[in-house]
């Protein structure tokens, strides 16, 4: 079998490299043959697959999935979308390790993802084995195997195949969809080599080596000064290697099909450090893929590239071990007991498992956070961020921990030093004084960009002048992450303090900058808006909103492209092209929930609550289980004063979404409503534990227990109202009541 691969690999190497590559680059090239970039995605044959196709079964809806082979070709017999077991033809390879997923034709050019995948760990390490990935995936779900989540055409092919062009047909519905390597080859990181191979050949007339980018190593090594910083030995040169790397190892946005490879905040919109993707902190939470950690990192900022630790071509580590981070940082210092707390060689001995926590995606999938960060248990009580130590000691508790860290490091220079995480957990949680803590951290230079920019966008939910100040010098600011988020921040302010703030961006040379601030200032388009806009300007906001539309249009196979542009036609006062974008959302991805709640808005603004719960009942017929449908028939019944009907849909929202606070206090204040105050106070207790600064929850339980001569129950609720409005005269007199009762109840 070895012999078999070495043959397929040879072969590959024709296909998929450039022959003039191969000739200067041998070593290089036969690098990237052992890297996951190679096996990025192949043809499927009984010599590219690692999972066992010898007539396995796997139990999957109640049935027995099947993976075998017939006349070489490789198939997987599973339940269609109505249940009966149908043969796919397995047509590529996706991944390699650890685990390795397959690939099926489902019609119009749509490539879609079993919902199988191969463990391709070794036995000993539980691998060897089938298992399915998303068990709990129904059809309306996300990603269900049928749906856009798992379509590679959308989701993957971007990054795992090179020179990828997604060209989908809204008309059809189809996708007619190319590439130029199936895997991640030479040009996907060096793009173009035209003027590279003149050069090569001797080209006298060219002064440099004609690459496109500069992907270098900005310095080789780097050396710990006194105070622990880090220092490079050579002076730092220009590279674009991050941004390259970034283009796929990031969370982001596409706009379009990838013009080169350094273009990444040009073809793409690179993601915060929001709660849905990021721990308060910055830690990885979702998948994000590297690079968002790894700008808050001090290795970054220092001027430390991926090659420094990783080979470019095999992606693996340089050095193994420890040695990867001794190449830097003394292993005198840092490598040893004394330091990390931990034997030799043991488990928490090794720089990554203090340093670099992994996290578990995709079931086998360990990634580790490239954030560096020094573990901070102590974070851990004031913002419940986790925290490397109790990672590991699951049993024991952040007090320990900090404890622990005392006792090795009495002089240390972290714990207790005030971190971001303090500000965004704050803001997070709507607590006072968020906006001073957020205003601090986007003005302060010694916090990373990426961090920065995160604060800036928090802003958002306090918009005051601290926000107006920072958002102004902002939007000046050369780093296109803080001007990115300059534009979330200036969202709640009227559109002519926006526009003041926010118009310089639509010329902006980042195009997704350009077109998320015209988005956010197309107000300034409607004909009743009061004081208008001259001539240039008029042109300047249309150009840029052109740029808009055509960055959605470029996802017109997913349901929230559809629905922005239904949001914008609203915005600029256009029902009926806003109802029909919302139709085509519908029509093209109907468990996107989001254009039925909106179109039904429409309906309701335009007086047919009739409509609007048509609308609204078609969503739910898709997908019963979508919590926000039900909220919004919910509130449309009870606008129609059909309360008792109402009901088991809010009922519905609270049980679909038990995270959301809002459902469950609407509930409560329907049961109250209604009579059935038991019920009414549990619903309300539940909105409490996943909402306890939202002053409205703890108003409404003061109120309730008072009422109910419940005294000390009551001024828990009161107090901590005290505490998210203070100053409050009324609530202080409330209190003061409350206490006076209590008092004479005992």
């Amino acid at each position: 079998m070895r012999l078999i691969w070495i043959f397929i690999s040879l072969v590959a190497v024709k296909v998929f490299a450039e022959p003039a590559c191969i000739n200067c680059h041998q070593s290089q090239v036969e690098d990237w043959q052992t890297s996951h970039h190679f096996h990025a995605m192949e043809k499927a044959t009984p010599a590219t697959v690692l999972g066992n196709f010898d007539d396995q079964t796997l139990e999957y809806q109640d049935q027995k999935a099947r993976f075998y082979t017939r006349d070489q070709q490789l198939f997987i017999a599973m339940p269609n979308l109505n249940g009966t077991l149908t043969d796919y033809p397995v047509l590529y390879t996706f991944g390699y390790e650890p685990l390795q997923q397959y690939m099926f034709d489902m019609g119009g050019g749509h490539i879609q993802l079993f919902p199988f995948a191969w463990d391709s760990r070794s036995k000993e390490n539980g691998g060897q084995r089938w298992f399915v990935l998303h068990p709990e995936q129904k059809q309306h779900d996300l990603f269900h195997w049928s749906q856009k989540g798992q379509n590679w055409n959308h989701m993957c092919a971007d990054c795992h195949s090179t020179e990828f062009k997604k060209q989908f047909d809204l008309n059809t519905n189809r996708f007619n969809s190319t590439y130029s390597a199936i895997n991640v080859s030479c040009k996907a990181c060096h793009g173009d080599t035209t003027e590279h191979l003149k050069w090569a050949n001797g080209d006298k007339k060219r002064t440099d080596k004609g690459f496109a980018n500069n992907i270098n190593t900005q310095t080789p090594l780097f050396t710990t000064q006194k105070d622990g910083s880090m220092k490079s030995v050579q002076p730092l040169v220009k590279s674009d290697q991050v941004q390259v790397c970034a283009t796929c190892h990031a969370r982001r946005s596409q706009l379009n099909d990838r013009s080169d490879p350094h273009s990444f905040l040009q073809d793409f919109r690179g993601s915060l450090l929001t709660p849905e993707l990021y721990h308060v902190d910055g830690q990885v939470w979702d998948e994000n893929y590297v690079w968002g950690s790894f700008l808050q990192s001090k290795m970054f900022n220092a001027g430390v590239t991926c090659s420094n630790c990783h080979n470019p071509h095999s992606g693996k580590l340089k050095l193994p071990g420890n040695q990867t981070c001794t190449q830097c940082h003394s292993q005198v210092d840092f490598d040893t007991p004394e330091h990390h707390g931990h034997k030799l060689e043991s488990e928490g001995s090794q720089c990554v498992d203090c340093h670099m926590p992994a996290t578990t995606y995709m079931q086998v999938d360990a990634r580790r956070d490239h954030s560096f960060r020094v573990p901070r248990p102590d974070l851990t009580l004031k913002t419940n961020a986790p925290n490397a130590c109790n990672s590991c000691h699951e049993d024991k508790t952040p007090q320990w921990a900090v404890k622990q860290i005392r006792n090795w490091h009495p002089n240390s220079a972290h714990l207790g030093k005030e971190h971001f995480s303090q500000a965004f957990h704050v803001a997070d949680n709507g607590l006072p004084n968020a906006s001073a803590m957020l205003t601090k951290i986007v003005q302060d230079k010694s916090f990373p960009d990426i961090i920065r920019a995160s604060a800036l966008s928090r802003l958002a939910s306090s918009p005051d002048n601290n926000a107006v100040v920072a958002i102004a010098r902002s939007v000046k600011d050369p780093e296109p992450l803080k001007r990115q988020a300059a534009i979330e921040a200036a969202m709640p302010f009227d559109i002519n303090q926006r526009w003041r703030m926010l118009n310089p961006l639509l010329d902006d040379t980042h195009l997704p900058i350009r077109a998320e601030a015209a988005r956010a200032l197309a107000p300034m388009l409607m004909e009743a808006f009061p004081s208008g806009l001259n001539e240039p300007d008029s042109e300047r906001l249309n150009k840029a909103l052109n740029e808009y539309k055509q960055t959605q249009l470029y996802q017109a196979e997913r349901g929230y492209a559809h629905t922005n542009l239904g949001n914008l036609a609203l915005t600029l006062q256009k029902p009926e092209e806003a109802k029909a974008h919302y139709l085509q959302a519908i029509s093209i991805e109907p468990i996107f929930a989001p254009a039925y709640v909106n179109l039904a808005d429409l309906y309701r603004n335009q007086g047919d609550e009739e409509a609007a719960q048509k609308t609204l009942k078609q969503g739910l017929a898709v997908n019963n289980e979508s919590a926000d449908l039900h909220y919004a028939l919910a509130m449309s019944l009870i606008r129609t004063k059909q309360k008792e009907a109402a009901l088991g849909h809010l009922k519905n929202a609270a049980n679909f979404a038990k995270n959301n606070a809002n459902y469950s206090f609407t509930y409560a204040l329907l049961l109250q409503d209604l009579g059935d105050m038991p019920h009414a106070i549990s619903a309300l207790e539940h909105a409490f534990t996943l909402a306890p600064n939202n002053p409205d929850i703890s108003y409404s339980l003061a109120q309730w227990y008072a009422g109910e001569e419940n005294y000390a129950q009551a001024l828990f609720y009161a107090r901590n109202l005290a505490r998210l409005v203070p100053g409050n005269q009324q609530v202080q007199q409330f209190i003061q009541q409350l206490e006076m009762m209590n008092s004479i109840g005992k």
